[in-house]
């Protein structure tokens, strides 16, 4: 049997074949560094790694791997490894086998997507960012292999291709996902914990001041796709999410209470949203579809309307606005309250949001017309 006093890359290289014929299949040395380690030789000359040592009495081995796809540096690690859970009264070849068993990040994504199903709105939006960014990159890797590393490298490499905030979106998703896995007992710890977020660039949003929107409402009844145009101005009268009103059914509206239910809000939780009188015109006088379930049906009446950012350009153009994004008729509708006068209260209530910091955004409106208040009293003793 060769012998070698120190491990290196050169040195086990150099090691024989077991001789043909023996009466033994292979032979073993000891690394000299790491206790229980081994590398066995075989007769047709490859070599791996072993992990020797007792349990309870019985003597026990876990293959580690071949060398040369797994460095003396990787298998002394792992031996490393394997002795710390013997040091804490565990087997390392059941340690092993959970590992077998531990699903890939793509495998335990199903779990995440039926759950998300039931809680999230969007969640169609979940699955496209795993597709895209996620699972090309880490979809392979077992659940416990994921370091904070790999996180960081997969974050990282979407500085060129992406904004901060899209990343910071990414990397929630990802905190999400780790954290479904804790409490699933697959994982001990989530590798985003203690991960900072980028710092995102802070967009202004855009408020329609209300001549902007008297147009804007005015060119939507114009549109050659009224359904997108009466959903269009549905959004700038509510308040309310695209999704929340593209999939409104008339199951949902009581034209008697004079609101609107929502069973699944981005949050998860359910809602009654009060109507305007402006808002429930535009529900009441949308065409109905015989068989469709949807107030806002699309070009398949089976199916609610998708995306109208076509006719929302359009409206735009004939109104004379500057181009903006569909989501600030959500914004338009806060800053029209809170510059109205209603509490950062009444506007979280009636935009939905579960926390009022959300709602905070708007603070510096409610400032504003505070001011605007007291310069009453500064005009009145001037």
């Amino acid at each position: 049997m060769a012998t070698t006093n120190k491990w290196t890359k050169a040195a086990l290289e150099k090691l024989p074949a077991h001789a043909q014929g023996a009466k033994s299949s292979n032979y073993e040395i000891t690394d000299p560094q790491t206790a229980g380690l081994k590398l066995q030789v075989g007769t047709t000359g490859r070599k791996f790694f072993w992990f020797r040592y007792t349990y309870r009495g019985e003597k026990l081995a876990v293959r580690i791997g071949e060398f040369g796809a797994l460095t003396i540096e990787q298998a002394r690690a792992a031996a490393l490894q394997h002795r710390a859970t013997l040091d804490q009264g565990g087997n390392p070849q059941d340690a092993r086998q959970q590992h077998k068993n531990m699903p890939l990040v793509r495998e335990f994504v199903e779990d995440y997507m039926a759950q998300a199903k039931m809680t999230k709105i969007t969640y169609k939006n979940d699955l496209a960012k795993f597709r895209d960014y996620i699972l090309p990159v880490i979809g392979n890797k077992r659940l416990s292999d994921v370091s904070p590393k790999d996180i960081q490298l997969l974050l990282g490499d979407l500085k060129e291709k992406l904004a901060p905030a899209t990343i910071n979106r990414i990397h929630a998703l990802l905190s999400v996902f780790f954290n479904l896995a804790v409490s699933y007992k697959r994982i001990s710890e989530s590798p985003c914990a203690h991960m900072k977020k980028l710092k995102e660039a802070n967009k202004k949003d855009r408020f329609l001041s209300p001549d902007q929107v008297r147009e804007i409402l005015a060119a939507a009844q114009l549109d050659m796709n009224r359904v997108a145009g009466n959903a269009i101005s549905a959004l700038i009268l509510t308040g309310l999410r695209r999704e929340e009103v593209l999939r409104s059914r008339h199951e949902h509206l009581d034209l008697e209470k004079k609101s609107l239910y929502l069973p699944k809000t981005k949050n998860g939780r359910s809602r009654h949203v009060a109507l305007n009188d402006a808002a429930l015109k535009i529900f009441k006088e949308t065409p109905r579809i015989d068989g469709s379930p949807w107030i806002f049906p699309g070009k398949d009446p089976m199916k609610p309307l998708n995306n109208p950012t076509k006719a929302w350009h359009r409206i735009l153009a004939v109104a004379g606005v500057e181009r903006c994004r569909l989501h600030d008729c959500r914004h338009t509708f806060a800053s029209l309250l809170v510059n109205a006068g209603a509490s950062l209260y009444q506007v979280q209530q009636l935009l939905g949001h579960a926390s009022s910091v959300t709602t905070q955004r708007y603070a510096h409106l409610s400032s504003n017309t505070l001011r605007s208040t007291s310069q009453i009293v500064a005009n009145l003793v001037a």
